[in-house]
């Protein structure tokens, strides 16, 4: 017994510290969230309250609108507290500049915490550093657009299975969630050119996997927008850990097993190893690079998971939003398929091909004007290194700082009356009035969203094929659905339409 006294204690001394530190910090932040702007907070809890009776939807609106208050007020910077958390957001681009264009500022907040369980350390939130560069460098050029021509054979064929999937829904006049077509498209797509394989969720939506990856984008966006939550003895207490476990082991062993078995499928002469990179899925790229030999099999599972994450929800999202800015604008509908059919011609069965996409101009400013509206990401977030100076404030180490598009785009004062749908905001002379980072839904700077050209390839092809075939019109009021705070802005009620075959 008296041998473990030491080591007891040890323990006990470093939980003391750990515990001290955290108390330290929690006050550190608590008293410097009072010299920074933002809604009235309560002892101990910050803004907790502000939040504790709102859903997904009023969150959102709730902090673009605080936003736009404080904006009106002359501020640069907004502060939001959470429990020992300090949130310091940027009310326009100017203002996020400094920190987008940081070289060094560059590691993922908290609030990603959640998803590296299951990413690790991937390039989408690994610390910065020279690992993160390394893996950035090689992961960057598998999305360049030579690369992304090769994909272009996945994107025609899973959408031209849920457009026939769509056909009964045009037939019968029944009203349809354009949403729950999508969602289960982009998973086919993203499977496709990210493994190389199908699992047929646009036929099989109860696929393991497809239920595990929406079970756990769920959760993820439980656990980050409900401070209870975020508490480890209540998430455990109330269930929810063991689901995450769940979700998490039926993932990875997806993935790892695929790997595995093309792994052994390459070396044994079963799959040709492509002569050119331009026909590799994404796998088979990180697999036969001499630039990988010494990354583990995990290594590899997490940037392939990233792939998936990050390219499935936020597309289906992205171009969800699309779909229902089109039918509740029904003139600006028509014009976009007018430049399509005037490039494409009228045949439904014909593959989109890369360099009639080059041809699309008012389409391409409808697509950024969409993305505007309706930023498929709310919020991205960093966590400072140093202490910075955003907004005449000088925001200590540590601190989270919170970059929202949504809160960008809505500026009025940027975009004038931001509720009305504009195409020609996106002309270049209109473009030019305009700081870079006004407008940035893939985010900017070194940490930007390397795979935007994939997302913004593959919802071309969605709209194209969904266009030739159907015209969409809304069967709710455009508040009817909204987006929703959460990893991605999810439409609240789908995105229901009537469907009229062309």
């Amino acid at each position: 017994m008296a041998l473990f006294i030491p080591i007891i204690f040890t323990l006990l001394l470093l939980l003391i510290v750990k515990s001290y530190k955290r108390i330290v910090w929690i006050f550190k932040v608590n008293e410097y969230g009072k010299r920074l702007p933002g809604p009235p907070t309560q002892p101990l809890i910050g803004n907790v309250g502000s939040f504790a009776d709102k859903d997904t939807i009023q969150m959102l609106d709730y902090i673009v609108e605080t936003a736009n208050e404080y904006r009106k007020k002359g501020e640069k910077v907004m502060r939001l507290q959470f429990i020992g958390k300090l949130l310091v957001l940027p009310l326009d681009g100017k203002t996020a500049q400094t920190m987008l264009q940081s070289t060094t500022e560059l590691d993922k907040g908290d609030d990603y915490e959640f998803p590296r369980a299951w990413l690790g350390r991937s390039v989408l939130l690994d610390g910065y550093g020279e690992r993160w560069k390394s893996h950035r460098k090689l992961v960057t050029p598998t999305f360049h657009f030579a690369k992304l021509e090769g994909y272009l054979e996945v994107f025609n064929r899973e959408t031209k299975v849920m457009i026939d999937l769509l056909e009964n829904y045009a037939t019968s006049g029944e009203t349809v969630d354009l949403f729950h077509y999508i969602k289960r498209c982009t998973l086919d797509v993203i499977c496709g050119t990210a493994m190389g394989i199908t699992v047929d969720a646009q036929h099989n939506p109860t696929h393991p996997y497809v239920e595990a990856v929406e079970g756990f984008n769920k959760l993820s966006a439980n656990h980050s927008m409900k401070a209870h939550l975020q508490i480890p003895f209540i998430f455990w207490l109330l269930g929810y850990q063991k689901q995450k476990d769940d979700y998490i082991h039926t993932m990875k062993k997806f993935t790892g097993d695929v790997t595995a078995e093309r792994r052994a499928a390459l070396a044994s002469g079963e799959v040709e190893q492509h002569s050119s990179k331009r026909d590799m899925n994404f796998l088979d790229i990180l697999l036969c690079s001499d630039e990988t030999k010494d990354w583990t099999e995990e290594d590899i599972r997490e940037e392939v998971d990233t792939f998936m994450f990050a390219g499935h929800d936020t597309t289906a999202t992205s171009f969800s939003w699309l779909c229902w800015n089109l039918a509740h604008n029904p003139d600006i509908q028509k014009k976009v398929y007018e430049e399509i059919i005037g490039i494409f011609g009228e045949n439904p069965e014909v593959d989109v091909t890369s360099e009639d996409l080059k041809k699309l101009d008012y389409t391409e400013r409808v697509l950024k004007e969409s993305k505007r509206r309706i930023a498929p990401v709310p919020v991205v977030q960093r966590k400072l290194r140093e202490d910075m100076e955003i907004g005449g404030h000088k925001i200590p180490a540590g601190v989270n700082v919170s970059i929202s598009p949504s809160i960008f785009h809505c500026n009025p004062e940027v975009f004038p009356d931001p509720e009305t749908f504009d195409p020609d905001r996106f002309l270049p002379e209109n473009m030019d009035k305009r700081n870079a980072y006004d407008y940035i839904p893939f985010s900017a700077g070194l940490r930007n969203c390397v795979g935007q050209k994939f997302a913004q390839l593959n919802e071309k092809v969605l709209l194209i094929h969904m266009l030739r075939n159907y015209r969409i019109e809304p069967m709710l009021g455009f508040m009817g659905t909204r987006p929703t705070m959460e990893i991605v802005s999810k439409p609240s009620n789908g995105i229901p339409v009537k469907l009229i075959k062309r």
